[in-house]
């Protein structure tokens, strides 16, 4: 694996994308981005203390590019178990690319396809107690616990998780993880709004499918939606 650090960059996922001599798990490690962003391009606040990194995968020949659309899945359960392995706190995993500490954003994630690699870009709120406009909808490891974390340590915990995670996918055991997935299911049990090509609708989430759709009841019809497809713009609890 080789590490490159910067202080100060407009995006790490950029920087590896940008990069003529790509190796496998290439990693690079900012401590501010000015440009990062998630998924539908949205900007991704960035501020000092934040784990902000990218790491680049090469893709297996054997593997369809329609299995590979449950990396985002895949790399989001192993930023969970690495988070847990630093500090045990009930982290959620939001379909399909965020992770929630008490109904707040804690961390982004976000894949791209870039020729024969995949560049998987990751931010976790850590040491920064700011967090800009994002306030009232996001959270930090320091915010909650009130302790301090080495920023690396969290990054590197990190990346073994979805190495150890990916080998399990890779050796076909999807259908286990994805039980793991759906047992911190963010979304299930809420009422959503979903926005789609056929309008607005509200629906019941149920859990993440095999084939990493969403599986909402509307109108007592369970229905599977891919992330393009659909935009969640309200959660609730049911039983509120």
């Amino acid at each position: 694996m080789r590490i490159f650090r910067f202080e100060s960059i407009d995006s790490t996922s950029d920087y590896l994308k940008n990069k003529k001599d790509i190796e496998n798990y290439d990693l690079a490690i900012a401590e501010i981005q000015t440009k990062g962003r998630g998924r539908r391009g949205n900007n991704w606040f960035s501020s000092k203390g934040m784990a902000l990194f990218s790491f680049a995968l090469k893709a297996e020949k054997n593997i369809s590019i329609e299995e590979y659309s449950k990396l985002p899945l895949v790399t989001g359960i192993s930023v969970l178990r690495g988070i847990r392995r630093i500090e045990e706190l009930d982290l959620k995993f939001k379909w399909t690319n965020d992770i929630y500490l008490d109904d707040k954003k804690l961390s982004g994630i976000l894949v791209e396809k870039v020729d024969d690699f995949f560049i998987i870009g990751i931010g976790i709120n850590v040491n920064n107690k700011e967090l800009g406009l994002a306030e009232e909808t996001a959270i930090s490891l320091t915010n909650k616990t009130k302790n301090s974390y080495i920023i690396e340590d969290i990054i590197f915990t990190v990346i073994d998780e979805f190495k150890k995670y990916y080998k399990r996918f890779c050796d076909g055991e999807w259908e286990y993880i994805l039980d793991e997935i759906n047992s911190k299911n963010y979304l299930k049990g809420k009422t959503v709004d979903i926005v789609s090509i056929n309008g607005t609708a509200a629906g019941i989430v149920n859990e993440i499918a095999q084939d990493g759709r969403l599986e909402v009841e509307v109108s007592g019809i369970k229905q599977l939606f891919n992330i393009g497809e659909v935009h969640i713009s309200r959660m609730k609890n049911e039983t509120e």
